[in-house]
């Protein structure tokens, strides 16, 4: 299964809680006006915002439906494939997703959702592809948190090809001891810490799952983890 968390739509965000349609950018209102159909631009951007708020709301088979028929009204646009690749992804729907994330990522010419398209090829079993993905990514072509999981998920990759020590060395040539550290980090060093109690290494996969609990003890299962090794 895929491992990642996915991240959110850049475009979104809720004003006013509840069920009421989220607020849309207004550079993704002015794509979605721009790439639609002639005639559809109106229609476009509430659909494309209906599909958005059950995305939020999970209701994924909503957003799944809506998402299509947006994208159909501007296949040109990489927002309405960047959402609908992100609602078939958390539906556990691999292939779909790839195909909308990867139209995203050509259509967008940029790498924003590579961990999450790489991510959907560890789960085809395709980890040579998912590596590919993930080195794409860098410092200067993504922000941190996008780069951190990029090198979480080729990490993943690596260790499904029974290669630990590489996927140990991915993740341990990341900044690791940052003056504060972020939700990126932590998810690193979780990673970090499960792949080391794998190779056998549980002195310092023990010290990176301390490191994981006191950053947040309800996050992940750390606490449990280091219990375990205890009692082992």
């Amino acid at each position: 299964q895929a491992r990642r968390k996915a991240h959110g739509n850049r475009s979104l965000e809720r004003r006013g809680g509840g069920h009421e349609p989220p607020h849309l950018a207004d550079d993704v209102t002015k794509e979605l006006r721009a790439l639609a159909r002639p005639g559809k631009g109106d229609l476009l951007v509430k659909v494309f915002a209906d599909a958005a708020g059950a995305y939020l709301d999970d209701d994924l088979d909503e957003a799944i439906r809506l998402g299509e028929q947006a994208k159909h009204m501007a296949l040109r646009a990489p927002t309405p494939r960047e959402l609908l690749g992100l609602a078939y992804y958390r539906a556990g729907r691999w292939r779909e997703a790839a195909r909308e994330l990867s139209a995203f990522r050509r259509l967008l010419g940029a790498p924003d959702q590579n961990p999450t398209l790489a991510d959907c090829y560890r789960a085809l079993d395709k980890p040579e592809r998912a590596v590919e993905l993930c080195d794409e990514v860098t410092p200067q072509n993504a922000g941190p948190e996008t780069y951190y999981e990029a090198n979480i998920v080729a990490a993943g990759a690596l260790a499904d090809q029974g290669r630990l020590d590489d996927a140990i060395a991915r993740l341990e040539a990341l900044e690791l001891q940052p003056e504060n550290a972020e939700e990126h980090h932590v998810r690193a060093w979780y990673a970090l810490a499960d792949l080391l109690e794998r190779r056998g290494r549980f002195t310092q996969a023990k010290e990176w799952f301390e490191a994981v609990a006191a950053a947040d003890p309800d996050a992940t299962d750390a606490p449990q983890r280091i219990r375990r090794m205890h009692l082992g």
